[in-house]
């Protein structure tokens, strides 16, 4: 994927295992100021960078936004579609520093938009039923609730209460309509 802007001219683009030590640094500090309340708190010093490097290293579609000193603002993983046309969101982690200024939201879009155009028909995801601020931003971005229910969070792969929610995605437009 091709270096993309949205408002606010931060750039997106694929990330590179280069920069996965950064991107694990930062997931971690997100997750630190977010999801980690929810984790029984004997674990929550297990969620640390070198447990979201893992993450990282698994593969899927990693994406980045960075600003214009090229520091990481934050980053979206994916598991591209296998199921019924379905990929999974594993994880969206914005750094504390620059939540609240739509980095989640074009990190959300530029990810749907590469899953659309590799086939994927729907998009679901995961999210701790504590955080109400990802709730928020999916709700707000089209996904509908599927399901309720005790799953495994994917950093600390303990079990927590989690919602499923779900999104249609667009078939990209062809470049010949």
């Amino acid at each position: 994927m091709s270096v993309i802007s949205f408002p606010g001219s931060v750039p997106l683009r694929s990330a590179r295992l280069a920069d996965h030590a950064a991107l694990s640094a930062l997931a971690a500090e997100a997750f630190a100021q977010g999801a980690v309340a929810l984790v029984p708190a004997g674990l929550r010093a297990g969620a640390d960078a070198v447990r979201f490097r893992a993450l990282f290293s698994e593969g899927g579609p990693l994406l980045m936004a960075e600003d214009e000193d090229e520091q990481p603002l934050g980053c979206i993983l994916a598991e591209r579609a296998v199921e019924e046309g379905t990929a999974r969101l594993t994880g969206l982690w914005v750094a504390p520093q620059a939540a609240g200024q739509g980095i989640g939201s074009a990190l959300l879009e530029a990810m749907e938009a590469l899953l659309a155009a590799e086939g994927a028909a729907k998009l679901r995801i995961r999210v701790p039923s504590g955080n109400l601020r990802a709730l928020g931003l999916f709700r707000r971005r089209g996904y509908a609730m599927l399901a309720a229910g005790r799953r495994s969070e994917p950093v600390l792969r303990v079990q927590l209460p989690h919602c499923i929610l779900a999104k249609p995605l667009a078939a990209p437009v062809s470049a010949t309509a």
